[in-house]
């Protein structure tokens, strides 16, 4: 087979291949990278293109990571439904194209659907590795595919003593249990209510459509972890209140729909942020100090990320001569 040849890995090559653990641990490498300014980013970080008359989104964005001699292409493109669904659907266009840096020749298409999932569950996994409360009970509000990878990330890097889940739909629910107890040696409760997920669980990771606020802060008690996977899922003042704030990257906060005009207000802003979850992970800040402090994790999505386990998975394709050649 020819060193020249283009290769393309599935989302059921990707399914079949990635070992959990380790993408945790790659997601934690790469948090390294940002902070050692071993990733070089797009500038500005991303085109993106709106065509209102179908709600049809796109974004690009692009990355070149030294320390794998790979740069890579991120393109996403998705309908926008009228309940906010459609980033994640089937349907949608989650592809990366890597690129070697050495030679500058296209080496593989990545379908990333199900390890954008991942991605993003490791995101705010790695932040739980070191800011988690004793004795964590995992609450999950919403119960789609990234609901589903951050129980099964959560579930093997932390002691969960249970799990605790609501979405909007029973039948969500009953099909979460169905898919994953089975799979996982936690116990796992559905509820009917946002609140009974707040008064059972120190460690409640958000993952819906949302476009309004589900959690106030009088909801929250002292000693909870706050993972934010989605847009508008918190209530500005918990951002303003929490003891320590912490996102994965300032720049593309200041950015995200919901968060801008939350800093432009000043509800919050740079000085109210505690650190990037990288400047943890290197041991520039400290993770949890106290068992009462209010910690919360928001997460916008690194290109870096998506690009360094893409990469992964097609080495481990290729090393295990399972990719399919698309070119030579």
């Amino acid at each position: 087979m020819s060193d020249s040849s283009l290769s393309f890995i599935s989302v059921d090559m990707c399914r079949r291949l990635i070992d959990i653990p380790q993408v945790v641990q790659r997601i934690e490498e790469v948090y390294r990278w940002e902070i050692e300014g071993d990733v070089v980013h797009l500038d500005p970080d991303a085109l993106r293109i709106l065509y209102s008359e179908s709600s049809y989104k796109s974004h690009t964005k692009a990355v070149i990571l030294p320390k794998l001699s790979v740069a890579g292409v991120r393109i996403v493109g998705y309908r926008v439904h009228e309940d906010g669904s459609g980033p994640s659907s089937p349907d949608s266009t989650r592809l990366v194209v890597l690129i070697d840096l050495n030679s500058g020749r296209p080496l593989a298409i990545v379908d990333e659907h199900y390890n954008y999932t991942l991605r993003t569950a490791a995101s705010v996994g790695v932040a739980a590795r070191y800011l988690s409360p004793a004795k964590p009970t995992l609450g999950l509000i919403g119960v789609g595919g990234v609901g589903r990878a951050v129980a099964r990330i959560f579930s093997q890097i932390l002691p969960l003593q249970k799990i605790c889940i609501t979405s909007r739909q029973p039948s969500s629910r009953q099909a979460f249990i169905e898919a994953l107890e089975p799979e996982l040696e936690v116990p796992i409760q559905a509820v009917e209510s946002i609140e009974e997920v707040l008064e059972c669980c120190n460690v409640v990771a958000t993952a819906t459509t949302t476009r309004e606020n589900l959690i106030k802060w009088a909801q929250v008690r002292p000693g909870t972890l706050l993972c934010a996977l989605g847009s508008n899922e918190l209530e500005p003042e918990i951002y303003r209140r929490a003891t320590k704030v912490l996102v994965d990257n300032w720049e593309n906060t200041q950015a995200a729909h919901d968060m801008k005009p939350i800093i432009e207000s000043q509800v919050f802003t740079r000085e109210h942020l505690y650190a990037e979850l990288g400047e943890v992970v290197t041991g520039r800040k400290t993770g949890r100090d106290g068992e009462d402090e209010v910690i919360v994790v928001r997460t916008e999505g690194m290109v870096s990320q998506d690009v360094a386990l893409a990469h992964w998975v097609y080495e481990e394709a290729k090393r295990l001569q399972l990719h399919t050649v698309i070119a030579q």
